[in-house]
């Protein structure tokens, strides 16, 4: 009911990224360090009833990525998985090849401090930094409230001096699946 094309949650499944639980029947949502070991897990309600969490001892270093065929320079980061492979849909959608660029999700709202100068960025997205220096530019696909605007300046003010970054929250809608639930 999302809207996500069959295609990316096929790519996710055969990666191990995606699978659903047993039990629950919960989308689950793997995080790999950069050796193909499973880090994190984040747990998503796929029925009408919002449930959402995190396995015991995920490390958030590691959160739910795509990352890119080959080497890429850029880098998209999202708060949430659903809105990242919700992206990579409106990706194919208009014929782009989703899988030549980075996609990052900080697996929720990132807090920052009330002071920006005492913020420091999150982790995950600190994590893939290092894993994959190669990156130099960064859209910030956050959504588009007050806490996204928020996350989006303090990541901007943090990595100014290394990166170069942009604010690109949905045109329309509060984050990329509300987007693309619109424009399908």
């Amino acid at each position: 009911g999302r809207g996500i094309h069959r295609d990316i949650i096929d790519y996710c499944i055969q990666t191990k990224r995606l699978y659903e639980s047993r039990n629950y029947h919960n989308a689950v949502f793997v995080g790999f360090d950069r050796h193909g070991t499973p880090k994190y897990v984040m747990l998503r309600g796929t029925t009408s009833r919002r449930y959402m969490g995190e396995a015991n001892g995920s490390d958030k270093h590691y959160s739910f990525s795509i990352p890119s065929s080959g080497e890429c320079k850029k880098l998209h980061l999202f708060e949430s998985a659903i809105d990242l492979l919700s992206y990579c849909t409106l990706e194919l959608l208009s014929g782009r090849d989703w899988i030549q660029e980075n996609h990052l999700s900080l697996a929720g709202i990132y807090k920052p401090k009330q002071n920006i100068e005492e913020s420091t960025p999150p982790a995950a997205l600190m994590q893939f930094l290092k894993d994959h220096q190669c990156i130099e530019k960064i859209s910030l696909h956050l959504d588009n409230d007050t806490a996204g605007r928020m996350a989006a300046k303090v990541i901007q003010s943090n990595l100014a001096s290394t990166y170069t970054t942009y604010y690109e929250p949905p045109k329309r809608g509060k984050d990329y699946n509300d987007y693309l639930k619109i424009v399908l």
